[in-house]
Parts: C-alpha cells; sequence; structure tokens
C-alpha cells in the first residue's frame, strides 16, 4: 500500500497509497497522537467548510508510525514557483492580476473570512507553546516575547497557523492549502506577517549564484508590496497591523530550527529592537 516518498518535511514523509488518488503523511516518531489527531480534526474542519484543501479519510499507523491518509494533490508549491522565478531571473510585475503572490494572497483572505466553530486552539498560547524557548534567547527575553504577545489585539477568525510558501499548492492555477496542525482561531493579521517576515528577512543558500541573489534582493521590495496590496485591500487590515505582529512570527520560524544561521541572527536583531531589548 506504501508507494514512492514524494515530499519530505521537518516532521513528517508524504508517501504515494493505495494508487495514485491518495498519499499518506506518515509522521516522525517524536510526533505525539494528539498532534497528528489534531492536524487530522482541523483538516477535516477545513475540508467541510468548503476551503481548498486535501481532503482528509482516515488516521492509519504504519510501522509504529502515526499517519494520515489524504487526497493526492498534484501541482506545484509557490515555494519552489519563487525559487523557479529567481532561477530563471524572472521579474515580479506588480500589477499582474493573477501572480503567484496574489493568488497567495488571496488564498489567505479566504481562509480567514470561513467561519467555523469547531477550531479549539487559541492562538497566542499556540504560538507561545510554538516558540519555546530558542538557545538565543534568555529566559527574561522569553518572557518579554510573551508579554509582547499578551498585548496583541485578539480577534475570533479562522487562521491556518503555519503560512509559509510551502504549504501553499497551485492545482491547475488553484490554490490548496496543506498543513493544517496549527490552525487556530485568532487574528489572521499573524498568518500574513508570516508571509511577510519571510520576504523580508529570507536568506538565500550559501550555494546561491552571486547573481541570483542579487536578482532576489531586487525583487524583495516589489514581492512584499504585492501580498500587502493584494491582502489588505481584500481584507481591510492595515499593513500596520500585519506588522505589528512580526515579532511572534519572526520568533516562531527560528524555533523551527529550519533557517540558516545568518537569517536566525537577523530575525533575532529584530526582534531585540522591536522589544527594546538591545
Amino acid at each position: 500500500m506504501l508507494g514512492n516518498r514524494i515530499a519530505m518535511g521537518s516532521s513528517c514523509e508524504v508517501y504515494e497509497w493505495e494508487g495514485n488518488d491518495k498519499v499518506v503523511k506518515l509522521f516522525h516518531t517524536n510526533t505525539t497522537s494528539e498532534a497528528v489527531q489534531l492536524e487530522y480534526r482541523n483538516s477535516s474542519v477545513a475540508w467541510k467548510s468548503g476551503l481548498q484543501v486535501p481532503q482528509p479519510f482516515e488516521q492509519v499507523i504504519w510501522e509504529g508510525r502515526h499517519g494520515i491518509i489524504f487526497e493526492k494533490v498534484v501541482g506545484e508549491t509557490i515555494i519552489n514557483r519563487i525559487f523557479e522565478g529567481l532561477n530563471t531571473f524572472q521579474s515580479i510585475d506588480f500589477d499582474e492580476a493573477d501572480s503567484d503572490l496574489r493568488i497567495y494572497a488571496r488564498a489567505l483572505n479566504d481562509i480567514h473570512k470561513t467561519t467555523t466553530f469547531d477550531i479549539v486552539t487559541d492562538q497566542k498560547e499556540n504560538l507561545k507553546a510554538i516558540i519555546g524557548h530558542p538557545a538565543m534567547f534568555t529566559i527574561d527575553e522569553i518572557s518579554a516575547i510573551h508579554h509582547y504577545i499578551d498585548l496583541l489585539p485578539g480577534k475570533s477568525m479562522l487562521c491556518h497557523g503555519d503560512t509559509n510558501p510551502g504549504n501553499l499548492i497551485l492545482r491547475d492555477g488553484k490554490p490548496v492549502m496543506i498543513d493544517w496542525m496549527h490552525a487556530a482561531i485568532g487574528n489572521p493579521a499573524a498568518d500574513v506577517a508570516e508571509v511577510c517576515v519571510m520576504i523580508e528577512y529570507a536568506v538565500l543558500p550559501p550555494e546561491t549564484p552571486a547573481a541570483v541573489d542579487q536578482f532576489f534582493q531586487a525583487s524583495r521590495k516589489v514581492a512584499y508590496d504585492i501580498i500587502i496590496d493584494e491582502y489588505c485591500r481584500l481584507s481591510g487590515v492595515t499593513e500596520d497591523e500585519i506588522r505589528s505582529w512580526y515579532v511572534p512570527a519572526a520568533a516562531r520560524s527560528i524555533a523551527s530550527g529550519a533557517l540558516l544561521d545568518e537569517q536566525v541572527a537577523k530575525l533575532a536583531t529584530m526582534i531585540r529592537q522591536r522589544l527594546c531589548l538591545v
């Protein structure tokens, strides 16, 4: 029943399952059964709400690992399309109505305007748990980050909670959002802030050709402006509201353990400056 591996993430591997129309997301053994059940429930809620997400079918255990059977989504992630554009020096057109970044912003807005009463996770408490205690922060700095989060304006809207562009797949030009483990009820500006922090503070791998990195640096501001323009126009949320969530968004990114040291340092400096810790 287990086929070829088609994707791998920090918490799981994804394999083909029973032919061409399903996949199984197998979690690493350090992922708790409660976390897997939460993703299954959240994914089911999102699918039943009519959002463009993979249909979840059932939970399984395969060779001691917890997993979830999903509808197979054939397409390309936004992050892969971004890197393809960089490597081919494809210019970003601010006015292109159906650019990947405008589609991305519209997909986020569709999530945020969806009404559901079946997501129980509190956004702020979940953020604190995910952030944990990264090694570069002192206990006092973590306390300051938590206090900052507590003071941010709360809302009661559906949020995805993990909006990195690897989690949005374009299938026949239509966006499909995956990975709903961290879905929560809260302020949607947090979801958009995660995207904007990635755009503003991303550091490309050291093996990136110099010309590609220069092109990325020149394109970064346009990419940011597109996300802000499209999302704010549709939602009524302001750029200032989004930027107010940069501290927890950056701390969350650091806690992922997936960033280059240079990017971690940039994000930590930004956090300390915003919290007046330097």
